[in-house]
């Protein structure tokens, strides 16, 4: 089994033990398409020329690549694969109903949110960035829309977090510190020429939904989204503290960083029946309007192919983000054409092996 294309992975990572840690890796483009150097960079590794005499199947994969985590496939309605295996932090067996953090996946919600608002008619994504944040200046030529495609120019605050926030603030108060940072800040490229990926825009998106809606963003999301799905095993990483239930064992210190820091960006954790309802919901007009469901997976990006939240031209003419949050590594799929979702989640594969894992499962699943 020869691997045919590389893709890697974007996360955002607020992780903290007892100091604040951030990483991020930029996306690159698939290997028959040329990347741009300021964009992406393709992650070497050492099983990409890698084959086998004989087909492997998904378990084999699994096991020698010493998986640890969730994966879940459905086709044509029928589950095809599902694998659970490993420990949490605290040796708790993962199971295939276990929560696991989803890092940059979660941004998909975040832009069916604003989606969902538009079509309440309570926003439109080609709002510029002043209606909502008067103090800030650059926000006039930027859109809400340049802000979900990625093409704000807007710098990324995880890029600078040591001197922009402290563990020793609130919340509230460290929001107030990444809004500063960014609003004294220039654009790095004229808003709408460039994709670059950049968690402050949907750090800022999700504030936005709170400017409007008046709610905490996982209360919208929740009311407007996860309630009326019945997806009861997801929600905020910020809640693991009090929810051990959802917890299962999860060391939260270990996890993340200061509460909503991942807001919007990075911010939930879900479970494979949950993201499978999801990516189903998504993709057959549960959850969008036509209108809205077209916008969110239209090509803004011929370079990245990104959509609002997800790169719609992914692997195999498939749609889905990749996401990690340091410790954790997530990836969900869809491809409608072969009426197939897939979700897979890692505790043990680091985004510089998940790449390939996933490509090599994605070989093996049963036509």
């Amino acid at each position: 089994m020869k691997i045919k294309e590389l893709i890697s992975l974007m996360s955002v990572s607020l992780c903290a033990a007892l100091t604040l840690t951030a990483c991020k890796t930029e996306p690159a483009a698939t290997a028959d398409r040329p990347s741009e150097a300021a964009e992406s960079s393709v992650l070497s590794d050492s099983r990409q020329e890698s084959s086998y005499d004989e087909p492997e199947t998904v378990e084999e994969i699994l096991q020698d690549y010493d998986f640890g985590g969730v994966l879940y496939a459905v086709k044509n309605g029928k589950v095809i694969a599902s694998y659970a295996d490993g420990t949490l932090e605290n040796g708790e067996d993962i199971t295939i109903d276990t929560p696991l953090p989803l890092g940059s996946v979660s941004k998909q919600f975040c832009a069916a949110a604003v989606l969902l608002l538009q079509e309440q008619g309570k926003l439109r994504v080609d709002d510029t960035l002043d209606k909502y944040y008067p103090e800030y200046e650059n926000g006039k030529g930027i859109t809400v829309g340049d802000l979900l495609s990625m093409h704000s120019g807007i710098p990324d605050y995880t890029d600078d977090l040591y001197n922009v926030i402290s563990a020793d603030k609130t919340d509230e108060e460290n929001t107030a510190s990444i809004e500063k940072w960014l609003f004294a800040k220039q654009t790095d490229y004229k808003p709408g020429d460039v994709f670059e990926y950049s968690n402050s825009n949907y750090f800022l998106l999700a504030n936005i939904i709170e400017k409007i809606s008046d709610k905490k963003y996982i209360d919208f999301l929740r009311e407007n989204i996860l309630e009326p799905l019945g997806m009861t095993h997801t929600g905020s990483i910020d809640e693991l503290p009090l929810s051990p239930d959802w917890a299962k064992g999860l060391i939260f210190k270990e996890l993340d960083c200061q509460p909503g820091l991942t807001k919007g960006a990075g911010d939930l954790i879900s479970n494979a029946a949950d993201m499978t309802v999801w990516t189903d919901a998504l993709f057959n007009g549960k959850v969008l309007s036509d209108e809205s469901y077209k916008a969110m997976t239209a090509d803004y990006s011929p370079s990245m192919h990104y959509g609002y939240g997800l790169y719609v031209d992914f692997i195999n003419n498939g749609m889905g983000h990749p996401g990690s949050n340091g410790i954790y590594t997530a990836i969900d799929y869809i491809n409608s054409s072969k009426d197939m979702t897939l979700f897979l989640a890692s505790n043990t594969t680091d985004t510089s092996y998940i790449q390939t894992l996933f490509l090599n499962i994605l070989e093996a699943l049963p036509e």
